[in-house]
């Protein structure tokens, strides 16, 4: 029997709704002492906001399906699909903003992105069952990813602005 992992997918809403609203509190915080963001930390704010609120959601889609339909395999499989389609669309939407900015890619960019294009093959393999069924302990793992790299771009973005790169990111 598949388990539902629903407490997981709560705590992770919670823990990424949190971090969303701490980083929006350090950027008006910026913004506040009359600094502007360069159109590269401007999209960086965008990417950890987007992408967090996203993965929210994503968290909240289990409960709601659960809701009209008490199948937990069903849940698995919508959800995964939606995690799919969500986030390779926004992956797009993304790479498309990042690319029109003329700046240099950071590393840690680089690994976020990969990361995140592993996580999409993952997603194809699991909704075609090739070694395992769409589960929610997959789409929660997925989610805890989509965490830990808002937090490493955010990390990298602070640097930005109190660290020693901060005379660079201009």
């Amino acid at each position: 029997m598949m388990e539902h992992h629903f407490e997981t997918l709560t705590i992770l809403a919670e823990i990424t709704t949190a971090f969303v609203a701490f980083s929006a509190i350090i950027v008006s915080i910026r913004l506040t002492f009359g600094e502007r963001l360069s159109r590269f930390q401007t999209l960086l704010v965008q990417f950890f906001t987007e992408s967090g609120m996203l993965a929210v959601s994503l968290c909240l889609i289990p409960l709601i399906l659960w809701g009209f339909k008490e199948d937990i395999e069903w849940v698995a499989l919508v959800t995964t699909w939606l995690t799919l389609i969500t986030t390779t669309t926004y992956l797009a939407i993304y790479l498309r903003r990042r690319f029109q900015i003329d700046v240099k890619t950071p590393f840690i960019s680089v690994i976020v992105m990969i990361g995140y294009g592993l996580w999409e093959i993952g997603l194809i393999i699991t909704l075609m069952g090739i070694y395992w069924p769409p589960s929610l302990a997959i789409v929660t793992a997925f989610l805890f990813w989509a965490l830990c790299s808002s937090v490493i771009v955010f990390l990298f973005f602070l640097s930005m602005f109190i660290g020693e790169d901060r005379a660079e990111s201009r």
